[in-house]
């Protein structure tokens, strides 16, 4: 008798469980984002160094496990132009909602690109090479990472600062050319904002070293840890972070009726 396959595909559920602690923390920073503007209430860890750290680590852990779940996935073109069309929704509900800043070219539209983009890395990049490809990416990751500051380095120490030209741009349409690829201009605002540079180069790190590590890791018993509802709201991600802003503006106005 031939062996039966299994009809559904294993799910590392660990990673649902790290993808829903970023959805939390996500929900957190966002709710931290909306108290001053719509209660007029700040807190002061927002000031705080921990807070910072916080929330670029969040960041970090949403476009990492989305690169390195990148390198599993099929069809990453069609997959990644469903996530870019989310991005854009929910830009234009924010222009429509009159939402200051609006959100223009937020994490949506950052992971969908990012998908499109690494899909012919899928052909380069293996086992072989994945751990020196994902070396490579990560220390562009993190030399690039001051790109809002103007210079090419790491931490406070510059190596070389980018030409003041690329942050002038005063043409509206190429304001938006620039601040995609991580050059924003001074009249360019946004209220979440993830360009391709330094971000893309962070998800190409971890897409490469699932190529190198991947098959190792996914054998590991830590690949079944399921935290329940964490790894429900990771399994969830994209609806989740469609529905959260409307919900988290919605109770905050509440609230601030109820308060008058």
């Amino acid at each position: 008798m031939a062996e039966t396959k299994p009809t559904t595909k294993q799910r590392y559920h660990f990673l649902d469980t790290l993808r829903g602690i970023a959805v939390l923390g996500m929900i957190f920073i966002h709710v931290s984002y909306d108290l001053p503007g719509m209660l007029q209430l700040h807190p002061s860890y927002l000031d705080s160094t921990w807070y910072a750290i916080f929330e670029q680590g969040v960041r970090i852990i949403f476009i990492g496990l989305s690169g390195y779940c990148a390198h599993m996935g099929k069809h990453p073109i069609r997959r990644g132009i469903t996530v870019s069309l989310a991005g854009i929704l929910v830009t234009l509900v924010t222009v429509i909602t009159k939402t200051e800043p609006p959100i223009i070219f937020g994490v949506l539209t950052l992971i969908g690109a990012s998908m499109i983009l690494s899909a012919p890395f899928k052909k380069i990049i293996n086992k072989k090479n994945g751990a020196a490809a994902g070396i490579v990416f990560l220390l562009l990751f993190l030399v690039t990472l001051h790109i809002f500051d103007g210079y090419l380095g790491f931490y406070n120490h510059p190596l070389w600062y980018y030409p003041e030209v690329l942050y002038s741009a005063n043409h509206p349409s190429l304001t938006l050319i620039t601040a995609f690829f991580g050059f924003p201009g001074r009249r360019f605002a946004s209220s979440d904002y993830f360009p391709l540079i330094p971000w893309f180069f962070l998800f190409l790190s971890t897409f490469s070293f699932h190529a190198a590590f991947g098959e190792a890791i996914g054998k590991s018993k830590l690949m079944k840890l399921r935290i329940e509802p964490v790894s429900f709201l990771g399994r969830q991600a994209l609806i989740v972070y469609l529905l959260h802003q409307p919900l988290i503006m919605g109770i905050l106005t509440i609230i601030s009726y109820i308060r008058r």
